[in-house]
């Protein structure tokens, strides 16, 4: 009897799934499809994993969401400004430092000053040439602290891992390296 009650049950739903177009189950709906949409609107390129990280999809650069002594804040996502930048992940460590991994593609001539357009070609050299990370350390427009970055290739992408910190002394260099650790190729 409990049986025919769970077979009729079932055919039941069965039976409203194909006449209701708005309760029926599409034929391929992806688990990561779920997720992106329990976790929000993500920026192009960009998925959340189980554990609360963030992953550029082209390059596999993974923003953990703690480091070193830093938290992750933010994700920021490309701005049509600046169309290479990939995206960017925002951390802090709550003593006045601030961290961020940036990922861009290579685009000759690009940056601020021709440091970083020189470094970035360097990076990107095929001919076996290219080191495996570059630094470059001054002071950061936004609040004129001091800044540290240092920058590497990841599958064929540039990453940026900076720190940045009030005052105008060298910022403290772990962040920067330990990322380029994480994420360099």
């Amino acid at each position: 009897m409990r049986a025919s009650r769970s077979i009729h049950a079932a055919i039941s739903a069965l039976a409203i799934m194909t006449t209701v177009p708005a309760l029926a189950a599409p034929a391929e709906f992806p688990l990561s499809r779920i997720f992106t949409s329990l976790s929000g609107n993500l920026p192009d390129g960009w998925g959340r994993n189980m554990d609360g990280t963030f992953k550029q999809s082209a390059s596999g650069v993974l923003c953990p969401k703690t480091f070193q002594s830093f938290d992750f804040q933010r994700l920021i996502g490309p701005d049509p400004a600046t169309p290479n930048v990939l995206g960017t992940c925002l951390y802090s460590d709550g003593a006045g430092r601030t961290g961020a991994i940036r990922i861009r593609s290579y685009l000759e001539g690009w940056g601020d000053d021709q440091a970083i357009s020189t470094n970035d070609k360097l990076l990107m050299a095929t001919d076996g040439s290219a080191p495996p990370m570059l630094m470059r350390a001054g002071i950061s427009r936004k609040t004129g602290g001091g800044r540290l970055t240092v920058t590497v290739d990841k599958s064929g992408y540039l990453v940026d891992c900076s720190v940045t910190q009030l005052s105008h002394e060298t910022p403290d260099r772990a962040f920067a390296l330990y990322c380029s650790t994480l994420t360099g190729s």
